[in-house]
């Protein structure tokens, strides 16, 4: 069974809060935030920890792209997947 901690950063509760149910029902410990604020807060807290950072493009305080460099400032090993209900997303990032 896998385990680990994931830290889920999403504005939306709802969703935040049926995928973390969802993980946890697969052996994962879930720590969630609502906004990149917090998720880079809880991220410096628990950074020996938390293995997968699952987080929304779009949160109020900051775009999910522009937020990689800095959660992997605070935990270099970090995965980082990125999530979007949107159906195009148009960025500068990457080579």
């Amino acid at each position: 069974m896998p385990s680990g901690t994931l830290l889920l950063i999403d504005d939306e509760a709802r969703l935040r809060q049926l995928l973390a149910r969802v993980l946890e029902l697969e052996g994962y410990a879930v720590l969630q935030a609502p906004d990149a604020s917090r998720g880079l807060e809880m991220l410096q807290q628990h950074a020996d920890s938390v293995l997968v950072v699952v987080s929304d493009v779009k949160l109020p305080d900051a775009h999910g792209v522009d937020l990689i460099p800095r959660l992997k400032a605070k935990a270099p090993d970090i995965e980082i997947v990125l999530l979007t209900a949107f159906g195009t997303i148009l960025m500068g990032y990457g080579p």
